[in-house]
């Protein structure tokens, strides 16, 4: 690098001066945020950790911001002591959006960014375990499935998939199964996943 001391020495018959001078080279923040990758997927109840490259002469100061505001405590956020690495311990809906290291120094200022999205594990309400119906009668099945991408529903008779056909339709979603027309044969054990 260039960073150093310089002198200017003037020399003739009657003796020298020097002058010096002490330069520091100074570069702008360069930013890299985790992998590069955008954007990072986080799992509800797991945590998260964002981590935030930072070089530049001087060491760049590291701020974090959420969809253009400061991180503060009710983000449920904290932030490591030199600034590099975000930890969110139990991830929430709330904690979707634009993530952004902010780094700074007398040369400059420079950022980088994340999309974080939240996906909610796939959950089922409990409901009816027991169906009496009578025979050409129309049984009704729910699987009131949750889940953030909207989980697939499979419907299954013992072990054998069901799909719509004669006498069952099943809805677009997959959370309703109906069953005109029900015989003996339709007896038996159905459960969705």
């Amino acid at each position: 690098t260039d960073t150093g001391l310089y002198t200017c020495t003037a020399t003739n018959a009657a003796g020298n001066a020097s002058l010096s001078y002490s330069l520091h080279v100074q570069a702008p923040p360069q930013l890299l945020i985790g992998d590069g990758e955008s954007p990072l997927t986080a799992v509800a109840n797991d945590s998260l950790r964002i981590h935030c490259r930072a070089m530049g002469i001087p060491t760049p100061r590291i701020q974090w911001l959420k969809d253009g505001h400061p991180l503060g405590e009710q983000d449920g956020a904290v932030v490591s002591e030199d600034g590099r690495t975000l930890l969110i311990a139990h991830v929430g809906l709330g904690h979707e959006g634009l993530y952004t290291c902010q780094g700074s120094n007398w040369a400059g200022v420079a950022q980088a960014e994340v999309q974080v999205l939240v996906q909610v594990p796939p959950n089922i309400e409990p409901s009816a375990v027991e169906l009496d119906i009578l025979e050409n009668g129309t049984a009704s099945l729910q699987c009131l499935a949750s889940g953030l991408p909207a989980p697939d529903i499979t419907w299954y008779k013992g072990r054998e998939q069901l799909l719509a056909g004669p006498g069952q339709t099943l809805s677009r979603d997959g959370k309703h199964l109906e069953i005109h027309r029900a015989q003996l044969s339709d007896a038996g054990s159905y459960r969705c996943v």
